[in-house]
């Protein structure tokens, strides 16, 4: 099954960039006619291969091949993979001077390459071209982390991946019973994929990993704090004794230098662009109930450090005053009607390129919170401070790959996930996948 999927995508990727090059000549064709100018043609043949190159890049930056993403979502990830394609693309011609390739050739290929690879990607959703059959999975862990699993399977997944049966090990010591259990049960033989929860002991683990290994069955494993601050361990020797040794989650100078350096243009490019947008939104503010523009909040930032973070207020004013700090609801009676519509699409967060260009933020990192719910996590998770090594950001990986309702202790596992492969490359993916989150709903906090 599993080499049918790794077939099934480079298929269907085939066929995605076929029908990218194609819409070029057709609308190539459209413009010219049959008797298309050769140095038309030639600018165009010269730069085909780096367009198509754009197009991959974007493709697997939204997920465009993965089986673990609903078709709703695809379908946002494939307006923004075109839409973003079309502006490289233009600039990659300009960069290269390749004058010949109208603009409105990137126009009209682009919303010709929306409806054929629209059409396209439903009919390979509706036949179900990429995933045939969902893969089978066993679940082993406790009983709550079964249910918050599967809950987060059943809403989230059209199909690729089904728990078809769940072995719950609320008691270590009954680890063995249930195992044997379940290799003599008729399951058994269909399952393909063995999800570990991160409640698993090390030794439990060992053993499933050998049962996969000699079965060639696929080993997925929820990690935990301790798996995730593995990784990248550098393998050092102690006379002739192996030892891994464990990476700080801060930034080397190098690495926080360029994100420093990228933090300061983006926010100041993105405060010249979205100006006359913070004109509308104050006016709007202002007419729809009385108080101020901009509301502001203490954070906790790097290191735990405080700071004021600024948004545009979405509230009725004084929203707090009898009861405290609390969450906002979807359907909370304090937020406004333009409020509403600020958070929907999360306009109300612009002024925090400001707190970038000061430096008590970056663009990309954890999503600083408040000290009041900082120490409620921290009640329940101590490792909740791990997240401070690393500067919050206006967007970060809970953001893109988490929902609103997401649980503290997986956002937490998403930001150190971050914090521990962060690079400007990774910044520049999440960046890109920011804008297609601000359209879906549920999706991002």
């Amino acid at each position: 099954m599993t080499r049918n999927i790794s077939i099934n995508k480079l298929l269907v990727a085939l066929i995605d960039i076929g029908l990218f090059a194609a819409s070029f000549f057709i609308t190539l064709y459209w413009k010219f006619g049959q008797d298309i100018p050769s140095r038309n043609m030639n600018d165009f043949l010269f730069m085909l291969p780096w367009f198509i190159i754009v197009f991959i890049f974007m493709a697997n930056v939204y997920d465009l091949y993965s089986e673990y993403v609903k078709h709703d979502e695809k379908t946002v990830s494939l307006i923004f993979a075109i839409l973003i394609t079309g502006i490289i693309n233009i600039a990659l011609s300009f960069l290269f001077q390749q004058f010949a390739v109208p603009r409105t050739i990137f126009v009209a290929s682009s919303l010709l390459q929306l409806a054929l690879l629209g059409a396209w990607r439903y009919l390979v959703w509706t036949r179900a071209l990429l995933v045939k059959e969902q893969r089978q999975a066993l679940l082993v862990g406790t009983s709550a982390e079964i249910a918050c699993f599967q809950d987060s399977i059943n809403s989230n997944l059209d199909r690729g991946l089904k728990i078809v049966s769940p072995l719950m090990i609320n008691d270590p010591q009954a680890f063995c019973e249930k195992w044997r259990a379940f290799l003599d049960s008729p399951e058994a033989a269909n399952i393909e994929i063995i999800i570990l929860c991160a409640s698993i002991s090390e030794q439990n683990r060992i053993f499933i990993l050998d049962y996969c290994i000699v079965n060639n069955k696929a080993l997925m494993v929820v990690p935990g704090i301790y798996d995730i601050l593995m990784q990248k361990a550098r393998l050092v020797s102690a006379g002739d004794m192996p030892v891994m040794q464990i990476k700080s989650l801060t930034m080397n100078h190098t690495t926080s230098s360029i994100k420093r350096a990228s933090d300061i243009f983006l926010s100041v490019i993105s405060g010249i662009i979205t100006l006359p947008l913070n004109i509308l939104i104050a006016l709007a503010i202002k007419l729809d109930s009385p108080g101020p523009v901009l509301y502001s909040q203490e954070r906790t930032g790097l290191n735990g450090n405080l700071f004021t973070l600024y948004k545009f207020r979405t509230m009725v004013c004084d929203a707090e005053k009898l009861t405290g700090p609390v969450l906002a609801t979807e359907e909370d009676p304090r937020i406004t009607r333009v409020g509403r519509i600020l958070r929907k699409i999360r306009l109300d967060e612009i002024p925090q390129f400001w707190n970038v260009l000061k430096g008590d933020m970056s663009m990309v990192g954890p999503r600083p919170e408040r000290p009041y719910f900082v120490n409620e996590f921290k009640a329940d998770l101590p490792q909740f401070d791990y997240r401070h090594q690393v500067k919050g950001g206006i967007t970060g990986l809970a953001q893109v790959e988490g929902r609103y309702s997401t649980e503290p202790t997986n956002k937490l596992s998403y930001d150190l996930m971050y914090a521990r492969n962060a690079s400007p490359g990774l910044d520049f993916v999440i960046l890109l996948r920011t804008a297609k989150v601000l359209f879906l709903k549920g999706k991002a906090c």
